[in-house]
């Protein structure tokens, strides 16, 4: 006697069958973890070479801001090819790395008009404390 079909269907479902697409962490594929390394490489890098006055840190730097600014979506490594994998925001990403650049040049700038005493610590004129009158 064989059993039809339907009685050998298990009663149980895993969440696997649920969900169409997984999203977020472990449950990424193994693809869209690499794209997600690669966009978090860039953005570290960006950040920490920002300031630096190297030729090699300037270099990479402008390696990724180049990578950034680019428009092509042909290989599924390019800034627009992670953003459409990964269902982000290319412009919003492009605003706020622009915003860090932004704000590191004016810090820079403002470093630069720090005087250095003799003993090599920086100096910066302050106005005297007004004493409060009761």
């Amino acid at each position: 006697m064989q059993l039809p079909e339907s009685e050998l269907a298990p009663e149980s479902i895993l969440p696997a069958q649920v969900w169409e697409r997984p999203v977020g962490g472990a449950r990424l594929q193994p693809e869209k973890r690499l794209q997600v390394a690669v966009l978090a490489d860039a953005v570290n890098t960006f950040h920490r070479l920002a300031s630096r006055e190297r030729a090699r840190a300037r270099r990479l730097f402008a390696e990724v801001e180049e990578w950034f600014a680019s428009d092509d979506a042909d290989t599924p490594f390019s800034f627009i090819g992670i953003c459409d994998s990964l269902s982000l925001d290319p412009t919003y990403i492009r605003r706020g790395v622009r915003e860090w650049r932004t704000h590191i040049d004016t810090a820079t700038t403002q470093m630069r008009f720090l005087r250095r005493g003799g003993s090599g610590t920086r100096h910066q004129v302050m106005f005297p404390r007004l004493r409060r009158v009761a």
